[in-house]
Parts: structure tokens; C-alpha cells; sequence
């Protein structure tokens, strides 16, 4: 593993904490009232996973492949290999980092993937060292 960060943002949790208390609630009145629980017990685990498959996600590179998971990952995360890669670029700061597939927390900078197929962007809080470790793997810096 040459690199690997977690992030986690407190804004998402606000974000997904009226879910989770919207969700309790609800699964907590049909139980008391005695209608519907089994439908909303289907309802409430998938999307609790999901919610807390959205508040972080990894960023893992080695020597063959850069993973993007999200908590679980599940649901959210993507794999990039190296030599599927074209050129890449850094941008400072997280509003002008923009692809079709992104995972886009707040953070320092951003890291834009240019591949065959679809761009991928991914927030960091350490581009540069990012920058560096793509550019020992090979990988062209777009300027």
C-alpha cells in the first residue's frame, strides 16, 4: 500500500442525521402501533446501510490500482487501474473539482483522473503527495 486516507465530514453527518432520526421515528411507530413494522424493518436497513455507506469513504493506491471506497463499500466505491489512466491534475481546493463520477467531501484539494471513459475526481487533503506517488507510478501530470 503506498498511500491510504480516510475521509470523513462532519457536514455529512449533519446531512444524514435527520434521516436517521426520521427513520427511527417511523420504525418506532409502526411498531407501537403494530402495522407495517415488517415493511418498514425492509425499508430501514437498506437505508441505514446506504446512509452510512455515504458519510466517508477511502482513498487506497498501490502499485496497480487506486480504490475508492466508501464506509462499507457497498454501494459507494470505484476502481481505477493504473494503466487505464491517461493524465491526471490537482486542483486546490474541493468546489472546482468536477468529473462525471466524483467523491467530493471538503478538503484541501482535489485530484481529477482522466481515463478512458469516464473522468474520476476525489477530494484529499494531501494532493501533492498524491501528485507525487501517481507521477513515481508513471502517470503523466495534465498541466
Amino acid at each position: 500500500m503506498l498511500y491510504e486516507e480516510k475521509r470523513f465530514s462532519k457536514f455529512m453527518l449533519l446531512v444524514t442525521l435527520p434521516g436517521f432520526i426520521g427513520l427511527s421515528a417511523g420504525l418506532w411507530a409502526t411498531y407501537v402501533e403494530g402495522e407495517g413494522f415488517e415493511i418498514m424493518l425492509t425499508i430501514f436497513v437498506p437505508l441505514l446501510l446506504i446512509l452510512i455507506d455515504l458519510m466517508a469513504f477511502r482513498i487506497e493506491i498501490d502499485e496497480n490500482e487506486i480504490r475508492l471506497r466508501g464506509t462499507i463499500g457497498f454501494i459507494v466505491r470505484k476502481t481505477i487501474r493504473i494503466d487505464e489512466i491517461i493524465s491526471f491534475e490537482v486542483k486546490m481546493g474541493w468546489v472546482d473539482c468536477w468529473a462525471p463520477i466524483r467523491f467530493n467531501f471538503p478538503a484541501k484539494g482535489c485530484i481529477v483522473i482522466h481515463r478512458r471513459g469516464w473522468d474520476v475526481a476525489f477530494t484529499t487533503d494531501n494532493p501533492e503527495e498524491i501528485a507525487m506517488i501517481l507521477t513515481t507510478l508513471g502517470v503523466p501530470r495534465e498541466a
